[in-house]
């Protein structure tokens, strides 16, 4: 009895030790945390005038953040499994999580420049919501056990509701409630789904070799419909088909600079889990491909073609999401090492594409106080260089040269096509050719905005007021890498390729 507690206490031990250890490595999600705590304790403390002090906490933590992953990026050299194996950083995780930094940092950013801006700094609401998120998607980057993976998606999904809603009035409360109403059910399903998964395999950690051994056993009617359950969750924060209806009226309604955050860090996340969780199926036991192809080929369409019929740019822009969460499913579907570069680089131009709409559409949303296109009619001859950066970025969203969104799709499609001709498999090939048609269809969308700003009148007096110095010089640092990614895009390759992606 003696010697049994002796070795329970000493298992504790080791295993506090080693947790212990392991919050080096947690850095960047402790800066996050300990940012949260200051932005609350200063709104506790102070009353009055709080913006200045709340910015400036908000921005030197982000930046600290960033920092840190930068100087960490060098010193992990292989994998390390952390807190008793429910986490798993690697240079993928990293990689995503400095790029979530930049973009939280470009969301505060807007929020300053924001016509609203007094609505996220007066008090640490908005500011810890943020954070909050920022902290999940962080998380979700480096998730490998079922507990940890929904811990991280309901701490994004819950910020995510409570920021659409944070903003009171009729249209955010409705976009709040579908948006949790929608959420809710994918969580239940996922969960449901990873409960049958654990009674398969008997462990939560599904890159072990346990879960793919029980998996193995399985029949294939209930593993398909548990790994569907499962997926379902996955594809909810990707805003992928057929979890997808809430996000025109959560985009419409929600502040464009907290769309902004939502229409690009949790996807990138999402895309991070579903390639750790595919490496652990076996297609000879359940064709993966062929579900996620349809899915896919679906976001891809659907999105697309909805676009087209959009009245405003925010609810196009939301529908344009869906189609890129499928382009981005692309990747997966290729499932190779030069799937995974195209698909992180595919989403790294993506976050810069978004940042970059957004940061113009909300000048003009500041100025005329709408985001119909019919707000943008004349504006080109107004502001021709906020104009023609926006042109720039339209023309990236579509996949034309000389923009890097050609070189996201070239290279996307190109690791599909190099698969479809090792594998053969049919729904390979469908998403290779739905791609490149649906590419053509968003160029019919996308260009709208120009041919608004620069080919139509404006039946009202439209004022030349929209951005200043400032505004301007923001706007050419978020759309300048757009083209020189374009011409330099070996410069993210290379970095991408320094990565070893353990699929």
């Amino acid at each position: 009895m003696i010697l049994l507690q002796s070795n329970m206490t000493l298992g504790l031990k080791e295993q506090i030790q080693g947790i212990s250890a392991d919050i080096a490595w947690l850095a960047p999600e402790i800066t996050l945390v300990i940012t949260a705590v200051l932005l609350l304790i200063y709104d506790l403390i102070f009353k009055e005038n709080k913006s200045v002090g709340l910015a400036a906490i908000a921005f030197a933590g982000m930046t600290f953040t960033l920092a840190l992953l930068i100087a960490g990026w060098g010193n992990i050299e292989e994998d390390r499994i952390l807190m008793d194996g429910m986490i798993r950083l690697d240079g993928v995780a990293i990689y995503l999580k400095a790029f979530f930094s930049i973009g939280g940092l470009i969301g505060l950013v807007m929020m300053l420049r924001s016509k609203q801006k007094e609505k996220f700094f007066k008090s640490s609401e908005t500011l810890l919501l943020f954070f909050g998120l920022v902290l999940g998607t962080f998380l979700m980057t480096m998730v490998i056990n079922f507990l940890m993976v929904y811990v991280a998606i309901e701490l994004v999904s819950i910020c995510s509701y409570v920021l659409t809603g944070l903003f009171k009035s009729k249209r955010n409360s409705e976009a709040a409630m579908k948006y949790l109403l929608f959420g809710a059910v994918a969580s239940a399903v996922m969960i449901y789904g990873m409960s049958w998964l654990y009674g398969f395999t008997g462990t939560l950690d599904f890159t072990s070799t346990a879960f793919a051994e029980g998996i193995s056993q399985v029949a294939v009617f209930p593993l398909s419909l548990a790994l569907i359950m499962t997926i379902g969750g996955f594809v909810f924060k990707l805003g992928a088909f057929p979890f997808h209806i809430w996000s025109p009226d959560v985009y419409e309604a929600s502040p464009t600079p907290i769309v902004a955050i939502f229409s690009s860090l949790p996807k990138l996340a999402a895309l991070a889990i579903l390639f750790r969780f595919v490496a652990s199926l076996d297609l000879a036991l359940v064709d993966w491909q062929l579900w996620l192809g349809i899915i896919a080929i679906a976001s891809m369409t659907v999105g697309n073609f909805s676009a087209l019929w959009q009245k405003d740019v925010k609810r196009m822009l939301a529908y344009s999401s869906i189609a890129h969460a499928g382009f981005l499913l692309v990747g997966v579907l290729a499932f190779s090492e030069s799937g995974e570069t195209s698909a992180l680089f595919y989403g790294s131009i993506y976050l810069l594409m978004n940042f970059g709409a957004f940061f113009l559409v909300q000048l003009f949303e500041d100025n005329e106080g709408k985001t119909s296109f019919d707000a943008f009619k004349g504006m080109g001859s107004k502001v021709p260089y906020l104009g023609v950066l926006l042109l720039i970025v339209m023309i990236s969203l579509t996949g034309l040269p000389p923009m890097a969104g050609f070189n996201a799709k070239l290279y996307i499609f190109s690791s599909l096509w190099e698969t479809w001709q090792i594998e053969g498999s049919s729904i390979l090939i469908w998403a290779f050719i739905f791609g490149l048609f649906n590419t053509v269809v968003s160029l019919f969308f996308y260009l709208k905005i120009p041919y608004y700003m620069f080919f139509k009148g404006s039946e009202e007096a439209v004022s030349s007021v929209v951005g200043n110095l400032t505004d301007k010089i923001l706007g050419t640092i978020l759309v300048a890498p757009l083209l020189l990614l374009f011409f330099k895009s070996d410069w993210l390759l290379n970095v991408l390729n320094s990565i070893n992606f353990a699929l």
